[in-house]
This record gives C-alpha cells, sequence and structure tokens, in this order.
C-alpha cells in the first residue's frame, strides 16, 4: 500500500492523508468522526420526508381495514296516530319498524380491497425509495463537505508555504541574492495563495451549513468527517441490471398499473347495483284489534338509464395511461443506470490515471525543485511553477475523488440498492 502524507500539517492540526489504493473506506471508530453510513442514517431519523411516508403507508393501512367493511344497516321507526282514529281515541303509536342491509352481492368489497392493497404496496415501496433518495441527498452533502474541508485544508498548506517562500525571499533579498522582480513573484504568489484560501473558505462554510441543516445539527457544531478516499468495487453493470426489476420506483409504478386495472374490475361490477335487503315490523287494527305484522322485501336499483358506462372507459383509459407511463419509466431507469455506471467507472479510471500521471509525478517534481532550491542549483521561478503545479494537481485529485463518490451515490439510486442494506460500500 502506498500512502501519502501531506508534508503540511492541515487546518485542525492533523496530517492530511490520502490513500492511494482503490480502497473502500471502513467505518470510523470514533463516534465523533461523521462517515457516510452515520451520516445517511442520521437523515433518516430526522428527515420528514421520511416520516411522511411512513404516515402513507399507515393511511392505506387504515384505508384497507375500511375497504373490508359492509355498508351500515339503516334502522327506521315510524310513529302515527291512524290506529287511534280507527279506535276513535286520539294517541300516536308506534306503527313500523325496519331494518334495511345493503348486501354487497357483485364483489365489490374484495375489488376494493385490491385496489387499497395495490396502493398499499406502492406506498411500502415509495417508502423504500424515499430512503434510497434521501440516502442520495445526504452522500451529496457529505461529499460536498467532505472536499470542501480537503480543499480548505490544502488551501491553508499552499499559504503557509507561500509564506516560507516569501520569508525566504525576503531575506535573500536583503543580502542581495534575490532581484525585485523575483520578490515580486513570490508576493503573488502569497497573495494568489490568500485568495485561494479566502474562496475555500467560503465553499467550506456553505458545505457546513448545508450539511448541518439537512442533518438537524447544531448551526454551532463543526462535525469532523472521515477523509475523502478513492471509490473501488464497482459492482458489474449485468448484476444491477439483473435487480432492476425489483427497483422500488418500478414497484411504485407497478402497483399503481394493479390499482388502475382493479378499478376497471370495480367499474364493471358497479354496473349492477348492491341489492338492499330489508325487515320490517308494522301494527295496525285488523279486525277490530290490534295486531302485528312481519315482512321482509327486496329492493334492487333497475340500471335502466346509467350503467357506467363511461366510468368503465375512463378506469380502461386510466389503466392503459398506467401501463404506459410503467414502460417509459422501466426504459428511462435502464438508461439512466447505464449512464451513471459508465460515468462511475469512467471516473475511477480516470481518477487512477490521474494519480499515477499527473498528482504523483507533481509531487515528486515539487520535492525534488524544493531540495533542489535549497542547494542553490535551480532558480526560485522554477520553485514557484512547481508550486502551483503541485497544489492544482492535488486540488484537482480530490476533485476526482468526490465526483466518483457523487456518481456512485446516483448509481445506488439508480440501481435500487440502498447504502445501509448492501455491501455495495462496505
Amino acid at each position: 500500500m502506498i500512502k501519502v502524507v501531506s508534508p503540511w500539517l492541515g487546518r485542525k492540526g492533523h496530517m492530511l492523508t490520502c490513500f492511494l489504493p482503490l480502497l473502500m473506506p471502513t467505518q470510523a471508530a470514533a463516534q465523533d468522526v461523521w462517515t457516510l453510513e452515520t451520516s445517511v442514517q442520521r437523515v433518516l431519523d430526522v428527515a420528514p420526508e421520511y416520516q411522511d411516508a411512513v404516515a402513507a403507508v399507515r393511511a392505506q393501512k387504515g384505508a384497507l381495514r375500511q375497504a373490508g367493511a359492509w355498508p351500515n344497516p339503516t334502522i327506521e321507526l315510524r310513529g302515527d296516530d291512524k290506529i287511534g282514529r280507527d279506535e276513535g281515541v286520539n294517541g300516536t303509536d308506534l306503527t313500523q319498524f325496519a331494518l334495511s342491509q345493503p348486501v354487497p352481492l357483485s364483489g365489490r368489497i374484495g375489488k376494493q380491497k385490491a385496489i387499497v392493497r395495490a396502493k398499499l404496496s406502492g406506498a411500502q415501496a415509495a417508502l423504500l425509495y424515499e430512503q434510497f433518495s434521501l440516502e442520495a441527498e445526504a452522500a451529496q452533502r457529505f461529499h460536498s463537505l467532505q472536499l470542501a474541508t480537503a480543499r480548505l485544508d490544502l488551501a491553508e498548506q499552499r499559504l503557509k508555504l507561500a509564506n516560507e517562500l516569501q520569508s525566504a525571499g525576503r531575506r535573500r533579498g536583503l543580502s542581495g541574492d534575490l532581484s525585485q522582480l523575483e520578490s515580486l513573484r513570490l508576493d503573488l504568489v502569497r497573495e494568489a495563495a490568500q485568495q485561494i484560501l479566502d474562496k475555500e473558505e467560503g465553499e467550506y462554510n456553505e458545505a457546513l451549513g448545508q450539511f448541518l441543516t439537512y442533518l438537524n445539527l447544531p448551526a454551532a457544531q463543526v462535525p469532523e468527517l472521515a477523509p475523502l478516499k478513492p471509490f473501488s468495487l464497482i459492482p458489474e453493470l449485468a448484476e444491477l441490471q439483473a435487480g432492476l426489476p425489483g427497483h422500488p420506483a418500478l414497484e411504485v409504478m407497478r402497483q399503481g398499473k394493479n390499482a388502475a386495472l382493479s378499478k376497471v374490475k370495480l367499474a364493471r361490477s358497479e354496473r349492477l347495483p348492491d341489492p338492499e335487503l330489508r325487515f320490517f315490523r308494522e301494527r295496525d287494527l285488523l279486525n277490530g284489534r290490534r295486531q302485528d305484522v312481519t315482512g321482509i322485501g327486496v329492493s334492487i336499483t333497475v340500471p335502466l338509464w346509467d350503467r357506467k358506462g363511461g366510468r368503465i372507459s375512463e378506469a380502461r383509459a386510466e389503466a392503459d395511461q398506467a401501463q404506459f407511463k410503467l414502460q417509459a419509466f422501466e426504459r428511462d431507469l435502464s438508461s439512466r443506470l447505464q449512464q451513471s455506471h459508465l460515468h462511475l467507472t469512467h471516473l475511477v479510471g480516470q481518477g487512477e490515471h490521474f494519480r499515477t500521471r499527473v498528482f504523483e509525478p507533481a509531487r515528486t517534481v515539487f520535492d525534488l525543485t524544493r531540495q533542489a532550491y535549497g542547494a542553490g542549483e535551480v532558480e526560485i521561478l522554477f520553485l514557484i511553477d512547481a508550486n502551483g503545479t503541485y497544489f492544482d494537481a492535488y486540488a484537482r485529485y480530490l476533485e476526482l475523488l468526490q465526483e466518483a463518490w457523487l456518481e456512485a451515490a446516483e448509481l445506488r439510486l439508480a440501481a435500487g440498492r440502498p447504502l445501509l442494506l448492501t455491501e455495495l460500500e462496505k
């Protein structure tokens, strides 16, 4: 294993370390060091979007219980003075008691439950996809803060070296060993390093604010993050494509289609309204004395004018729409997965190539130039040039590392592989 350690202390007094082999980061031992995994878990614990998706699942569970309920019966009581008048007396009597119960013989309840079951499955899949989306958002903020922290440390190192060069130049200038032009060049190098530091401080504060806000952390907290390292262990595209049918976003669309198909069946069953069974008991005056009469009846609505044809056509069209949307989403998701995998593979390869062909040679040239300048073998301009090349290469290398991690988060989202439930990044 090759380990490159920057020769200057970072902002917090620790050495800025970069492991060059493409190894995955391990879980930080210290609890106060934020990793991608702990950041994602924090987001899932505090994100209102996740709780909203959880509530949506509970709502569909309640709707499923409701969908299986029979319609309530109707109780009717009637009182009048008919019997009293027939008897020639005043007064009002309870003359009728009736109980009516709609009977869903058309299978409507089963079809309603099928619709809600599909919606419940869709809500559960949407909950899982919300987790994936929150993971991607958390990764965006985590890796942005990682890069901002590393670039700020690098900018401080750059300024520290520029200060050292400027001080050494002024001493040589006093002894007459350094020309005025070379002294001005050193001053410009120092001011450029200061400008870079000011810029990186602004970007760090912005990334820090976004990270703290998204994770609902105190504004005064300055979290320590695991260092930015190379990404590796890219899954095979065929493996990711094999698991694509189980993608939760596809499952949401699929269950939406199933619900639409069940709505077609429900619309067909509603062409014949449910009959209503009626039991009644009446009291009347028969043969000069009061008598009770018990009866039972059935009422059926005749679908003469409204046969629900328009509702059936509407439900069929909605089912067709759901099917077409599912096909389009499958196409787009497959294309997105392929593009993300291709881009991540390219970024990882580019990062490795940049490390071996640009970053490491620039570091070697910088170290050798510093030694040669100290021995008086090269002029200050060579050192200035080597200094700029090294720090620019280091900054670009860090950007490539971050871009790979961001693309890895997009790949996980496109493949439907959550960080906390798979071994993709462990």
